[in-house]
C-alpha cells in the first residue's frame, strides 16, 4: 500500500520523487531516484536491482519506455510490481502488473507521474495529480509533500478495509548532480506525511548553509554560530 509522486520542475529543470506508505522505512528504497539521468521507483513488491539497471540504462541514453520495458523483461515476477520512469527531459512511461493490490494504477503526463497501490480507490490519484498540477508556481520539494499531502487527504490507503496510516514517507529532489539536494525521510511515525512536513519546515532554512558548507567550507561560520546570526532564539535546534 503505496502512493507516490514523480516529477520535474520545468522552470528549475529539477526531477523528484515523493513516497508515502504503510510500509516502513520506504526512503530506503528510493535509490533510483539518486541520479541526475532520471528516476526510476518500483513499488507494490519492491525489486531493489530494478533502481541500478534503471539508472544504468538512462545513463546510457536509452528511451524511458526502453528502460521500463528492460525492467519488466529482466522480472519473472513483473505481474507483482508498479514501476514508474521519468527521464531527465520529464517523459514518463508506467507499468502496474495484473497481480497488483487494488485499487492500483496511475496517472502521468510531461513531467509528472502519480501511482499507487492498496489505495482507497482512483480519486486518491487524482487528487495527487490534481495537487502537483495545481502548484507549478512553487518549488519542486514543495510540490512533492503537498501532493502526498492530497492523497493523503482525499483518503489514501486500504481499499474495502479501515484506512490505513502512512508510516513512513520521504522526498528526494536532485539537480544537475547524481546526489540528492534534498533527501527527507520518515522511517516509523504513526502520522509520517504530518512527521515529513514537521522535518521538512525545519530543515528548510538550513538547506542554503548546507549546501555553502558543501560548496566552500572556508567561507562558513561553524553551525551552531550560523544558528545564532539567521535563526529567532525560539527557533533554534535542541541541543
Amino acid at each position: 500500500m503505496t502512493y507516490t509522486v514523480i516529477g520535474r520542475c520545468a522552470r528549475t529543470n529539477q526531477i523528484g520523487i515523493g513516497v508515502a506508505t504503510y510500509s516502513v522505512a520506504c526512503g530506503s528504497f528510493t535509490q533510483g531516484a539518486q541520479s541526475a539521468h532520471g528516476i526510476a521507483m518500483t513499488q507494490a513488491n519492491v525489486r531493489k536491482g530494478n533502481s541500478p539497471l534503471a539508472n544504468a540504462l538512462l545513463a546510457q541514453g536509452h528511451s524511458h519506455r526502453a528502460v521500463l520495458q528492460a525492467l519488466i523483461d529482466d522480472d519473472a515476477h513483473a505481474g507483482y510490481r508498479q514501476i514508474g520512469i521519468m527521464d531527465r527531459s520529464g517523459n514518463v512511461s508506467a507499468y502496474t502488473g495484473d497481480k497488483v493490490r487494488p485499487w492500483c494504477g496511475e496517472r502521468f503526463g510531461p513531467n509528472y507521474l502519480v501511482h499507487g497501490n492498496g489505495l482507497a480507490g482512483e480519486h486518491v490519484i487524482a487528487a495527487m495529480e490534481e495537487s502537483f498540477l495545481e502548484t507549478a508556481d512553487q518549488p519542486l520539494e514543495e510540490r512533492l509533500i503537498h501532493t502526498l499531502e492530497s492523497g493523503r487527504d482525499a483518503g489514501g490507503q486500504g481499499f474495502n478495509s479501515p484506512k490505513k496510516a502512512e508510516r513512513s514517507a520521504c522526498i528526494v529532489v536532485v539537480d544537475g548532480r547524481n546526489y540528492a539536494d534534498w533527501d527527507l525521510r520518515v522511517d516509523l511515525h504513526d502520522t509520517a506525511i504530518e512527521e515529513l512536513r514537521r522535518v521538512y519546515e525545519f530543515f528548510k532554512p538550513y538547506q542554503p548553509f548546507y549546501n555553502e558548507r558543501d560548496d566552500d567550507p572556508s567561507r562558513c561560520l561553524a553551525q551552531d554560530a550560523w544558528e545564532r546570526a539567521n535563526l529567532p532564539a525560539g527557533r533554534l535546534a535542541p541541543r
